[in-house]
């Protein structure tokens, strides 16, 4: 068993090592090697990793960390001064998604569950990849990272009622506590979130003992970001929202910094695992015989997703270019999509060739949403600037 683990590790390892300095070559960010990977060592290829389920529970935890650092890292300030704007973006997303997909619906006779969840499914982007783009540019504090990292959280929230709809339609209706405990645990947050604006609202003794003492460092910071990450849960609400909330409070002081800094390690070590799964639940034999469809869809939704943000954005008092940047950003379906996409299929609310299908047009959107960026950041910094800045 144990031999089984270490050589598993250190395949996984080299073949990830070697994609990052291939694909470093052109430029690529590093989460295209993890879903290439997923996909050569999958039980479809190479079959070195078995159990496509430990590497998404492991990758939910890269997820976590990523919203931890996210939340250390965002000046709360500028967004609670900005709320209405990633609020308002997100719910003409959301309608907008619906519009689309109901004219697509009824033109294929679509019925109105499998509407809804496409609707959901188009409506959501990847706050890993993003995150990640606005982290290594150093946008993350800039006006337009602010309103974007806001659109994200935003998404991210309404990931719950969007699970609850599905429930609903499918039959399998929550229970009355559910629905109380969902709504309680989202306005303590909220009303965490307030507290945290105004003033800190956590102070950690003993700072100079801990800032010496390197593994006091991460287990209170796992204490800190995993606690929360479990209350929001526990309430029914993501945990990844817990922790963003968690790296918020740390955010404030600057003589907690190093609690973010600790976790970087082990942050990059699980989100590799994230998108790892990705690339796991792949079928690469139904994606090689569908991959004509599965391409023009892919490109369909970056394209009309970039239009739809690149509008909003200008809307609500962005210049052009940083709306089409901010198009292209939010343009590629995100991970919680998965998780939508794999509770319609437990409900039994999609077979299993729209399961595949929607499947590969995710993963593809990532994968070349890279490459989607690069084109939108050529564009528009030939153009002149025009607009409000």
């Amino acid at each position: 068993m144990s031999s089984q683990l270490f050589s598993g590790i250190a395949v996984l390892s080299c073949v990830v090592l070697f994609l990052i300095l291939l694909l470093r070559r052109f430029r690529q960010p590093y989460f295209t090697a993890y879903i290439i990977a997923g996909v050569l060592l999958g039980p479809k290829l190479l079959n070195v990793i078995h159990d496509p389920a430990v590497a998404t529970e492991l990758g939910e935890i890269g997820i976590v960390l990523l919203m931890f650092s996210i939340g250390a890292e965002i000046d709360l300030h500028h967004l609670g001064r900005n709320f209405y704007k990633p609020f308002a973006i997100v719910l003409v997303q959301i309608l907008m998604s619906f519009l689309c997909m109901y004219a697509l619906g009824v033109y294929l006779d679509w019925s109105a569950s499998r509407i809804m969840l496409m609707s959901f499914i188009i409506s959501l982007s990847s706050s890993a990849i993003v995150f990640q783009y606005l982290e290594k540019s150093g946008e993350i504090r800039s006006s337009l990272g602010i309103i974007t990292c806001g659109v994200l959280l935003m998404q991210d929230i309404l990931v719950v009622p969007m699970i609850l709809s599905l429930n609903f339609i499918s039959g399998s209706n929550a229970s009355f506590f559910e629905l109380i405990k969902v709504c309680a645990g989202g306005i303590l947050i909220l009303l965490f979130l307030r507290a945290a604006i105004k003033k800190k609202i956590l102070k950690i003794p003993m700072r100079r003992e801990i800032i010496a003492d390197h593994d006091l460092q991460v287990f209170i910071g796992f204490c800190i970001c995993f606690g929360m990450a479990w209350v929001s849960s526990w309430f029914g609400l993501s945990p990844a929202f817990g922790a963003f909330a968690a790296g918020i409070v740390i955010g404030q002081d600057k003589a907690t910094r190093w609690l973010e800094k600790s976790l970087i390690p082990l942050r990059v070590f699980f989100m590799a695992f994230f998108f790892l799964a990705i690339g796991l639940q792949l079928d690469l034999h139904f994606f090689a015989a569908n991959a004509g469809t599965i391409i023009i869809v892919a490109v369909s939704v970056l394209l009309i997703s970039s239009l739809i943000n690149s509008l909003l954005f200008r809307l609500t008092g962005s210049s052009w270019r940083d709306s089409i940047y901010a198009g292209g950003l939010l343009s590629q379906i995100g991970e919680f999509s998965f998780v939508l996409l794999t509770l319609a299929a437990s409900l039994g609310l999609v077979e299993d060739y729209i399961y595949q299908i929607t499947l590969a047009v995710i993963t593809s959107t990532m994968l070349l949403s890279s490459i989607w960026l690069t084109i939108i950041r050529r564009l528009i910094y030939t153009l002149p600037p025009v607009g409000k800045s």
